[in-house]
């Protein structure tokens, strides 16, 4: 492949920048929250209300509501998530709200609720993870992608909006609803320029100035055609009457870029290419990018601050649309171990369903997941799918036979699904007092004051004709709804969830860890799959083939050297 004669970059002294964050994990993470859960977003801003962004953080994991320059906006991380799911159509609610009364200057969202298009979901879930990744870079292509809570198209580009992981600040949007702006197809120019990136050798660090200076002499047109048509006026606008420089952020005596300007290119498209790299690129891990570390001197929006970038392996893996299938291990202690280089998350929920996540992978470039067979999961999948043949299952995930032992313990736990009865449909009523009108839904009393119902919604409908204020609460699957403190329930309240929260205390515990870095893939891929197979918690890094684990780890690594010792002597310096 030829590659494009960008200039490489010594990254030394500079200030990189790689995304953590698995975008396909965390947006099942979301799906999986807002399936059991009854969300109803705001009703001024449309977001999604602090609590429920605060539990979706904590699943997502290593998310902060305060963070520092290195660390990623919990909230506006979990908006783009948010964002994502709608432009897939896996989610639906109100973007468009609703003036409410004459003296409203701002819209409404009333009980605007999150639902789960099931069917969408379903089509989803069983494309592979190449194709889903795929999905969601056609998302964040399309013209509206940047944000779904503005509604001013102009304001959806990478000119006026500040991305997600980025620190770059951006344009004014001061007369740019007319001009040359609103005739440009940003989806296309986006495409055109993740081309260029699949021209880049992985792994090497290249010049952000070496890209604009490309661009400038092979496509200066990239961005804003040569010829600018009329607008509806039969007015033809100045090619760079959009954009305007200031001495300071707050634009005080800003000026327009003189499009005659010898670096007007740079000013303009330059600022753009910065700005898009720090976009879908770095949201979508396709590259790593680095910062000038020094205090900026010069116009704004800042210029020439994101010196370098470099492109990752799995970009040109995804764009070429080769499917590697992920490789599944079962071990003879009832582990599994999947391994992927894109998010498994059709695997991944079916092992859910069949047994314990014992590691749950961050940060890392790829996926190395553990789960522990159970017999309980197992007998409880066995009741929701009684077609499932668990064994079959297995077999064809990891493509070979089970270990004797695991096979005939699956066996036993299959046949305890018998002993299970599944209420379809069914209700549980809880009441102090004896309620008559219910007798005739009862199906079985649990208890002198709980009772198994069915038809709940017409009983529900017959306990408000007879003047009774009944409440129905929707549990989750995998938990109780926290009811009110002041409930009389034998069902978990929210008190005690409320006073942990509001104590003001804390206390922080210090994690040492330990990172190992290895000479070449070979044994790095064996260390990483004994460390999964020992059951040690690790993450890992294929660009730089280290491994970081918990000190408290340190004999688990220890053991994976011994194991190993007959293939290598491992020095450590």
């Amino acid at each position: 492949m030829k590659y494009l004669p960008l200039t490489p970059i010594d990254s030394k002294g500079l200030r990189y920048f790689s995304n953590p964050r698995d975008i396909l994990r965390d947006l099942f993470v979301y799906i999986d929250y807002v399936g059991q859960r009854s969300i109803k977003r705001m009703t001024r801003t449309n977001e999604i209300p602090r609590p429920d962004q605060q539990r979706i953080a904590k699943l997502m994991g290593d998310l902060t509501f305060d963070p520092n320059q290195e660390e990623i906006d919990a909230s506006q991380w979990i908006d783009l998530i948010d964002q994502v799911g709608y432009g897939l159509h896996v989610v639906s609610y109100d973007i468009n709200g609703e003036y409410r009364g004459e003296s409203s200057s701002e819209k409404s969202f009333i009980e605007n609720y999150i639902t789960i298009n099931q069917a969408n979901l379903r089509r989803f879930l069983e494309l592979n993870p190449i194709e889903q990744e795929k999905k969601i870079l056609e998302a964040l292509k399309a013209p509206r992608a940047l944000s779904v809570y503005q509604y001013q198209d102009v304001e959806l580009i990478e000119f006026f909006q500040t991305s997600v992981l980025g620190e770059l600040d951006s344009f004014n949007t001061r007369g740019s609803a007319t001009g040359v702006l609103p005739s440009l197809n940003f989806s296309e120019i986006r495409q055109f320029l993740l081309e260029l990136l699949l021209q880049c050798s992985p792994g090497v660090w290249y010049s952000t100035e070496s890209l604009v200076q490309y661009l400038k002499m092979n496509h200066p047109y990239f961005l804003i055609p040569q010829k600018i048509k009329p607008d509806r006026w039969g007015t033809i606008a100045g090619r760079y009457d959009n954009f305007y420089e200031a001495k300071d952020q707050q634009s005080y005596g800003a000026d327009v870029v003189n499009a005659n300007a010898p670096d007007a290119f740079e000013r303009v498209e330059g600022r753009y290419v910065e700005r898009f790299l720090e976009n879908i690129p770095l949201i979508m891990r396709f590259v790593d990018v680095a910062y000038d570390p020094a205090p900026y001197k010069g116009r704004f929006p800042t210029m020439g601050l994101l010196k370098a970038f470099r492109v990752n392996e799995l970009f040109p893996r995804l764009m070429s649309g080769v499917n590697y299938p992920p490789r599944v291990t079962i071990q003879p202690n009832f582990d599994v171990i999947v391994e992927a280089d894109f998010y498994p998350a059709k695997i991944v929920r079916q092992m859910v369903g069949l047994g314990e996540q014992v590691s749950n992978p961050l940060n890392s470039s790829v996926y190395v997941g553990i789960f522990q067979l159970t017999k309980t999961k197992v007998a409880e999948e066995r009741v929701r799918q009684p077609c499932l043949d668990v064994i079959k299952l297995l077999k064809e995930l990891s493509g070979r036979d089970l270990p004797p032992n695991v096979q005939t313990e699956l066996e036993e736990w299959s046949g305890h699904a018998d002993q299970f009865i599944l209420y379809e449909g069914f209700a549980v009523l809880e009441s102090m007092d004896e309620i008559p009108q219910a007798d005739k839904f009862t199906v079985e009393r649990i208890a002198p004051n709980l009772r198994l119902v069915g038809n709940p919604k017409a009983l529900y409908q017959s306990l408000e004709t007879e003047g009774c204020i009944p409440l129905r609460v929707y549990h989750f699957q995998d938990g109780f709804y926290l009811l009110p403190e002041t409930m009389s329930s034998l069902f978990p309240k929210e008190s005690l969830e409320d006073k942990q929260e509001a104590i003001t205390q804390i206390k922080i515990k210090r994690n040492i860890s330990f990172t190992i870095n290895f000479p070449d893939e070979a044994s790095f891929d064996a260390f990483r799959k004994m460390l999964a197979e020992l059951r040690c918690p690790f993450q890992s890094d294929s660009k730089s083939r280290s491994i970081t684990f918990d000190q408290k780890n340190q004999p688990k690594f220890d053991e994976a050297v011994q194991e190993l010792a007959n293939v290598y002597a491992v020095v450590i310096e």
